[in-house]
C-alpha cells in the first residue's frame, strides 16, 4: 500500500480528509508492519476507495491484513461492489450508498473534509 501512496504523491493528511480516517490509523496503515496490525475492513475499503485503487489492488491489501471478503456476509458483497466500481467514486459517495441500503457506512461523512 506503502507504493500506492507514494505513486500518488498524497500525505497523510490528505488520505485523512479523503477518507475520514483518523490520521494515526493512516500513519499506522502506511507503516511497514501494517500487514501486522489487524484493522477493520471498512477502515481498508475506505483506504482502497479514497486512493482510487483498482480493484485486484485493494484486495490485496486487504489480504495482507489477514482478511477476506465473503459473499456469504451481506456487508462484504456490499464492500465488493464498492471496490470493484470505487475508483470512480469518493467514501462520502460509498458511505451514501451503503446507508441507502441499510448498512453501515465506512466512516463517517462529517470527518471528511475534501471531496476528490
Amino acid at each position: 500500500m506503502a507504493w500506492n501512496i507514494e505513486k500518488q504523491g498524497v500525505t497523510t493528511e490528505e488520505i485523512a480528509a479523503r477518507t475520514g480516517i483518523a490520521d494515526r490509523t493512516v500513519t499506522s496503515l502506511r507503516a511497514k508492519n501494517a500487514g501486522d496490525i489487524r484493522h477493520e475492513l471498512n477502515l481498508l475499503v475506505a483506504l482502497a476507495v479514497g486512493l482510487h485503487m483498482m480493484p485486484e489492488h485493494a484486495e490485496l491489501l486487504i489480504h495482507l491484513n489477514g482478511q477476506f471478503l465473503r459473499k456469504k456476509k451481506p456487508i462484504e458483497r456490499y464492500y465488493m461492489y464498492l471496490l470493484s466500481i470505487g475508483s470512480f467514486y469518493c467514501v462520502a459517495a460509498c458511505n451514501d450508498f451503503l446507508i441507502k441500503h441499510g448498512m453501515p457506512p465506512l466512516t463517517d461523512n462529517d470527518n471528511i473534509c475534501s471531496f476528490d
